[in-house]
């Protein structure tokens, strides 16, 4: 369904012509911890809103897992975590590989936890409870529905800072980025203004009536029950730096206690929302820990090596469109050097 190029893909299918992928599968794994983030599994076509949440088609998620099972170690959410705390009882260096999920949206249960009971592997799904079981469209897909139903194409954002918008120069997608990238800045404090002003400057519809678009708490107890793991995405996905630290941990606590009441779990695992280096703080990191996590994980990218991950920062590489090929190469590397390979 998609052309894919770029410079990762030029190099990955460089690795298959010469065949040297074939020969780095002989080499011996380094002891590492890649964790891959994962969103949406489906197709972004005919869809209006954020079409980056969408990390592989069920054909490729399928074949993603089927590849990784057979060259790399598929573990637990406690099998990964043994690893980062270095409470792990064995000796041989192997690449490990933690399958996560973030915000919980309905395909999770309906698409990717079917290929994941298929190939008798497990995942971590970390939910926003207050999308969960709703028809909400979040901030970031109301952005892009926004600029996918603009009737000005070309406009100028004046909060939190000065942006020009050109989707007709730019392009829909990179211009999606773009915009999304102002909404993250430190310093939107007022998320409300600036959906307002998005809104009025580019004359989009108003949202649709939504079926419902996340897992409910059904389909989490299912999941928990074949194995899966469940952890918080924080309460309300806010960017946690564009809040109070009264704030932020009202966000963190509260999505502990709805998991508890509702799953009978001590959710004590965090994926913090954007999870990028500018939206966690030392702050962040210390109410996550006071609040009662164990542990947590970003989404910037990069790997884990045993004795150098800090447990409120686990490190994510996340997986976006490729090709099967790229894919390969990219895990394949890993498996040896311990870097999610370029």
């Amino acid at each position: 369904m998609a052309v894919f190029g770029g410079k990762r893909e030029f190099l990955a299918g460089g690795l298959y012509v010469t065949r040297l992928i074939s020969l780095l599968g002989q080499m011996p794994a380094r002891d590492s911890l890649l964790v891959l983030n994962y969103h949406r599994i489906g197709d972004p076509r005919n869809d209006l809103f954020d079409p980056g949440v969408f990390s592989a088609t069920a054909d490729q998620f399928s074949e993603q897992v089927s590849y990784l099972k057979r060259h790399v170690s598929l573990v637990t959410l406690e099998e990964a975590l043994a690893f980062v705390d270095g409470t792990l009882n064995e000796r041989t260096p192997r690449c490990r590989v933690l399958l996560s999920f973030d915000d919980g949206y309905r395909d999770n249960y309906q698409v990717a936890f079917p290929i994941l009971r298929s190939y008798g592997a497990s995942g971590v799904f970390f939910l926003a409870t207050g999308l969960v079981g709703s028809s909400c469209v979040p901030w970031w897909d109301h952005i892009a529905f926004l600029l996918n139903t603009a009737r000005q194409r070309r406009f100028t954002l004046r909060y939190p800072v000065d942006l020009d918008v050109d989707v007709v120069k730019n392009g829909l997608t990179p211009t999606i980025r773009e915009v999304l990238r102002l909404y993250k800045r430190l310093g939107n404090l007022d998320s409300g203004r600036f959906i307002e002003e998005l809104t009025s400057a580019a004359r989009g519809d108003d949202l649709p009536r939504c079926a419902r678009r996340f897992l409910n708490w059904d389909e989490a107890r299912e999941m928990l029950a074949a194995d899966m793991a469940i952890g918080s995405h924080t309460h309300s996905h806010a960017v946690l730096t564009q809040l109070d630290p009264e704030q932020q941990r009202y966000d963190l606590s509260q999505s502990r206690l709805l998991l508890k009441q509702h799953l009978s779990i001590e959710a004590d695992v965090l994926a913090y929302p954007v999870g990028a280096q500018s939206s966690i703080s030392n702050q962040i990191q210390r109410s996550a820990r006071e609040v009662g996590y164990r542990a947590a994980f970003s989404s910037y990218g990069g790997t884990n090596l045993p004795g150098a991950t800090h447990p409120y920062n686990i490190k994510r590489v996340g997986v976006g469109w490729q090709s099967a090929r790229c894919f390969r190469v990219r895990s394949g590397i890993c498996r040896i050097t311990g870097r999610y390979w370029p």
